[in-house]
């Protein structure tokens, strides 16, 4: 009788790894962006803002959070695949992240550039090869569907961030991260000192900043440490403070930091902001983790609903926003303030939710499910 080898054998194996709570994450990020591209947009259908408030920065806070959600993740099951099989397959890892973005994001690139005007030609191949946020910081996205440009950041981030964990000892993964966070800020201050008179310097600085790459590896080093806490590899020097943090009155007092200084961002322009948005979210994503010992829960159907087609939201909801807007401003006359959001509100979150799920069922499944073929670690 032949006998399979051991490696077959062992990549059939699956190995669950599953957070309730992180669906109620992208829930939450996702209708902060929709909430926050409601009110820059009305501007455009000369639609009434609401008044005395600030959600501009609603949404630059939501993309934040999910891109240190999406650094935690990838990360943390990178690790486990990496305990439980040895090594990583990176052609696994490279089909789920095909299967999972590619197939929305050139049906959104296509559609934009082809049937909603306003796009350029560079515009259109910067988005094909991935730069579409290059593209956005030189202005040439149609703010219909220039989401897209944090799809790119997170596609260029995952070519090279799996290569981290060819690095044998966790500890050295994490000095790896940590030094190339500190190399990304020096290039930041770089820019900001050296070009500061530089004709171009406008367009650097933008394009450092919506790098973001820093947001995804705070991400990642808390997913280390929270890694090192379950399966202890390393002796590290400040694990006990890390750990101090699943405690409850240490939730308490990040969770009240948090939102305390969410309030703080939405109101002023806090240069590189997000980068304390990222560390104070990362925290609380990993107590999430720990569902047993969490002061809070997102552990919700409805959340958890709105979380499985997040992606979907945040990449269609400003076709719904655009339409609704200018059929508000076109047909409905101006009367209570209050009705009238209550009105736009509902509308743009139902028919984005629709429009989600439809693509997501109707479209993206398809695709879903080739991509756990490549799953060796399932959620």
């Amino acid at each position: 009788m032949s006998s399979t080898p051991l490696r077959e054998v062992s990549d059939k194996i699956k190995t669950k790894v599953f957070f309730p709570n992180l669906n109620g994450v992208r829930a939450l990020a996702a209708l902060m962006v929709v909430v926050s591209h409601v009110e820059l947009h009305k501007v455009i259908f000369h639609v009434r803002r609401i008044p005395d408030t600030n959600l501009l920065n609603f949404g630059k806070a939501g993309v934040t959070i999910f891109f240190s959600l999406s650094g935690f993740l990838i990360t943390y099951l990178l690790l486990e695949e990496k305990r439980n099989f040895t090594t990583i397959n990176f052609k696994g890892f490279y089909m789920r992240r095909i299967l999972r973005i590619w197939p929305l994001y050139y049906l959104v690139v296509l559609f934009g550039f082809f049937v909603y005007p306003g796009g350029t030609g560079h515009a259109f191949w910067l988005s094909v090869f991935f730069l579409p946020n290059l593209a956005f910081c030189l202005q040439m996205l149609p703010a219909i569907f220039d989401p897209i440009w944090s799809i790119g950041t997170e596609e260029q981030f995952y070519i090279f961030h799996p290569h981290f964990f060819r690095i044998k000892k966790l500890q050295h993964i994490l000095y790896a991260l940590l030094a190339f966070i500190v190399l990304l800020w020096a290039a930041q201050l770089a820019v900001d000192h050296l070009f500061v008179h530089h004709p171009m310097y406008t367009s650097l600085h933008k394009v450092m900043y919506y790098s973001r790459f820093d947001n995804m590896m705070i991400g990642a080093v808390v997913a280390v440490l929270y890694y090192n806490t379950k399966h202890p590899e390393f002796n590290f020097r400040f694990q006990k403070v890390f750990n101090a943090i699943f405690r409850k009155k240490v939730q308490l007092v990040i969770l009240n930091i948090f939102l305390i200084y969410l309030v703080c961002y939405l109101l002023y322009d806090i240069p590189h902001g997000d980068v304390l948005i990222a560390a104070l979210a990362s925290l609380l994503i990993v107590n999430l983790c720990e569902a047993k010992t969490s002061i809070y829960s997102l552990n919700n159907k409805y959340l958890g609903y709105i979380g499985q087609i997040s992606y979907s939201i945040y990449l269609l909801h400003k076709f719904v926003l655009f339409l609704v807007l200018y059929l508000i401003s076109k047909y409905l006359a101006q009367g209570s303030l209050v009705i009238e959001n209550i009105i736009i509100y509902t509308s743009i979150i139902t028919l984005s939710i629709a429009l989600a799920s439809l693509s997501y069922y109707g479209y993206e499944r398809p695709f879903l499910n080739i991509k756990k073929r490549f799953q060796k670690i399932t959620q």
